[in-house]
């Protein structure tokens, strides 16, 4: 035997079928339960919500219909009359028991919710920022609207409420599908990449962390022929670019080398040479202070064009000094 409440919805179910109000269709969710509705409900003609289509939940219990159902949107419209968190609407004999008649009807309640949302009360909002905007700046309540309408739209076709957002997530986000599962005719499905890193994120093992070690890049350290593999060279090309690297890595560390063993050896003949000239020098001066001979001068003969300058230097510098030792002994 059903209750009280349960043969009045039946009935209301079946008034709704045979004569529908324009606009509107509801019915219980499921088979079992008949407590639980949906409804559709479309905005006016000839209004701003013309077009949108509001999914609507409604919930009864075994004392209707001496009390009201449960009313909330599921499709939440940006309305100053309509909660924007929890749907619900602003209509008195929904929000008080005592204002609620058991004349109403089902059709009555979901009448009044459509009516509703073409002529909002500002002074019973309850969503105050719809209410403000309305008041304030009334084209721009005129956009919220129309994007309102759009997205309801969206919605019921099970789309994304904004097309601007679907297309972004289609653009950046291809799936892959692997060769097998297309040969074997495998059912796959798009998934999204903020899923994707979400599942990825709960089921990986290990973390990267700075300190860890490439374990490919170590277990090839030591194998040229590997390394070859790896990066796509022959070995000697790898051994060269490893030179060049390394030297780069030097000149950059400590600067450029160069090879001094040359210039110490010329600087090591100089130095003899000078040494002897000293000798000659000092030698002129303490045993012989009488003119040169013949033989004497040789030894200072103009530099041949193959001589070092400084050697030229050191020769014209002897030369003057003996030519002093020659004046002085004039001059006695």
């Amino acid at each position: 035997m059903h209750s009280r409440a349960y043969l009045l919805l039946e009935r209301e179910f079946y008034k709704l079928h045979d004569d529908p109000p324009w606009g509107i269709d509801a019915g219980p969710v499921g088979d079992e339960n008949i407590f639980d509705w949906s409804a559709t409900i479309m905005g006016l003609k000839d209004t701003i919500w013309e077009g949108g289509i509001f999914q609507v939940q409604l919930k009864f219990n075994e004392f209707y219909n001496e009390e009201p159902p449960e009313v909330a949107f599921h499709t939440i419209p940006f309305h100053p009359n309509v909660h924007s968190i929890t749907g619900r609407p602003c209509i008195d004999y929904l929000d008080n028991i005592q204002e609620w008649k058991e004349s109403y009807s089902l059709v009555h309640v979901l009448l009044s919710i459509q009516t509703l949302l073409s002529n909002p009360v500002v002074e019973d909002a309850v969503n105050d920022d719809a209410a403000r905007m309305l008041v304030t700046n009334p084209d721009r309540y005129l956009e919220m609207v129309r994007s309102c309408v759009d997205a309801s739209k969206r919605v019921h076709a099970g789309l994304s409420p904004h097309e601007e957002e679907e297309r972004k997530i289609r653009r950046d986000f291809q799936p892959f599908v692997a060769p097998a599962a297309k040969t074997a005719g495998i059912k796959t499905r798009k998934v999204s990449f903020d899923e994707y890193h979400t599942t990825w994120s709960g089921i990986a093992t290990s973390k990267a962390t700075p300190a860890m070690k490439n374990p490919l890049l170590e277990s090839i350290r030591d194998d040229p022929i590997r390394q070859s593999s790896h990066y796509g060279l022959t070995v000697e090309q790898l051994q060269d670019q490893m030179k060049r690297q390394l030297e780069e890595h030097n000149a950059l560390m400590y600067g450029k080398f160069v090879d001094h063993g040359k210039t110490d050896d010329q600087r090591e003949q100089k130095l003899m040479k000078i040494n002897q000239m000293r000798k000659v020098y000092m030698s002129k001066r303490i045993t012989e202070p009488s003119t040169p001979t013949p033989s004497d001068t040789k030894e200072f003969a103009p530099p041949k064009e193959s001589e070092e300058p400084w050697e030229k230097e050191v020769d014209d510098l002897v030369a003057w000094t003996h030519n002093l030792d020659e004046q002085h002994l004039e001059s006695v």
